[in-house]
């Protein structure tokens, strides 16, 4: 036994005495709390020789591990997480991983509640329902979706909350969000790594905040390790914390209150941060307005029904604050009745046709803007910051009622 424990990577669990198999467990802790809500059930190996814990997650998601054994190893560390939970007498919440395709070969068709595992331990030891999340990871799974369905539809009437793990790993990760609609998405870390450096990881992310918050989904940012990784994840409306920033997996479950003095300076300063940040876009914004106002008002240009539409832009042009790049005129109904006048290299306006009879009516800032007209008697609306791809730059959508027939529809460089 002691030489399968020389290296790591030469281990055959399936050889080894129940005893040395540990669960760990990786502390998740609530924003709004700031307490130590659950933990992440992790699968350790203990090494007499070295005297440490080895990690069992490459084994049990290597491809050519014996299935039998591993899914032998998964039930007595899940089995003695349970027991640990029940003499801690803590109330807390434990995460497990539950992967589809052991499911998928072990539950074919008999899928009544008490056949499952961890169903089954909740009996037993007499664990609260509300207190165990199965987290289904993103492996690859080549059995029936439908059969997993009803495997989580079982789960879910019996009582237990369902997590979507790392989301970005694996095939169809949105189909399988569509099918099971998680109470949890678990965010996987090279999406959020990548973020940081990359724009199009961060609007990614961007929509993968967005779609929780539709879905009623709560955001699990897993791996976070370090301050900037922490403030990603409390921007992108993260719920839920996890990673060695925090603590690093244990044998032994943390006091609830343990990080809640350094999550509480944590956020005040993020919290002031963004204050600033969301001011200084309304201070924009406002600049902006009060910018396309005075054209029409200090400049002595008006607008009106009897106005040429066509004329009307070219004797403005010379007027509009310097970052709007791209101007022309819709009717009520978004459709272009004038030419597009676009900014070209020597920052200045150059006249384009090809955009006249184009329809806006069914872009997200034109209805918006016509429902803000309409119900708060409001002349402008700006869209959130977009982006570029081609110029990899920052814009936003500004829109402005020259009249109750007419928008002007300009982007502003942000």
């Amino acid at each position: 036994m002691a030489a399968l424990l020389e290296n790591q990577y030469d281990i055959n669990p399936a050889f080894l005495n129940e005893a040395f198999f540990v669960p760990h467990f990786q502390p998740i802790i609530n924003v709004t709390t700031r307490n130590v809500s659950g933990y992440e059930v992790l699968g350790r190996l203990f090494s007499p020789t070295q005297g440490n814990y080895i990690s069992l997650g490459a084994y049990f998601h290597g491809i050519d591990e014996d299935m039998l054994s591993v899914y032998n190893i998964d039930r007595i560390i899940r089995e003695k997480a349970f027991r640990y939970l029940k003499d801690s007498l803590i109330k807390t919440k434990l995460f497990f991983n539950i992967m589809p395709h052991f499911l998928s070969r072990v539950h074919k068709s008999d899928l009544k509640a008490e056949r499952f595992h961890v169903i089954q331990l909740i009996e037993k030891y007499g664990i609260d329902k509300k207190d165990i999340v199965l987290e289904i990871t993103e492996d690859e799974f080549e059995g029936s979706i439908e059969n997993l369905i009803q495997m989580v539809n079982v789960f879910r009437e019996y009582g237990l909350t369902i997590a979507i793990d790392d989301l970005g790993v694996g095939f169809s990760n949105l189909e399988r969000i569509g099918y099971l609609h998680p109470d949890i998405i678990k965010v996987d870390i090279k999406i959020m790594r990548e973020s940081l450096n990359k724009n199009s990881f961060k609007q990614v992310l961007t929509a993968v905040s967005e779609m929780s918050q539709k879905l009623g989904s709560h955001l699990l940012f897993e791996g976070i390790e370090t301050e900037e990784e922490l403030n990603l994840a409390l921007s992108m409306g993260g719920s839920l914390l996890q990673g060695y920033y925090f603590a690093r997996p244990d044998s032994n479950f943390l006091n609830k209150n343990y990080f809640a003095k350094q999550l509480k300076a944590t956020l005040e300063q993020f919290s002031g941060i963004r204050f600033l940040e969301l001011t200084k876009n309304l201070d924009k914004e406002e600049i902006l307005i009060e910018s396309l106002d005075g054209i029409f008002t200090q400049h002595g240009i008006k607008y009106s029904d009897k106005t040429n539409k066509e004329n009307f832009l070219p004797g403005v042009l010379k007027y509009l604050p310097h970052q709007i790049t791209k101007v022309f005129l819709c009717d009520i109904n978004g459709y272009q009745i004038t030419p597009t006048y676009l900014k070209n290299e020597y920052n200045n306006f150059e006249e384009r046709l090809s955009g006249l009879g184009n329809n806006y009516a069914w872009k997200p800032y034109f209805t918006k803007h016509k429902a803000l007209a309409h119900k708060d008697r409001r002349r402008w609306n700006i869209t959130t910051p977009l982006y570029d791809i081609r110029s990899q730059t920052e814009y936003v959508v500004f829109t402005y009622s020259l009249d109750a027939e007419t928008i002007l529809v300009s982007r502003v460089e942000w």
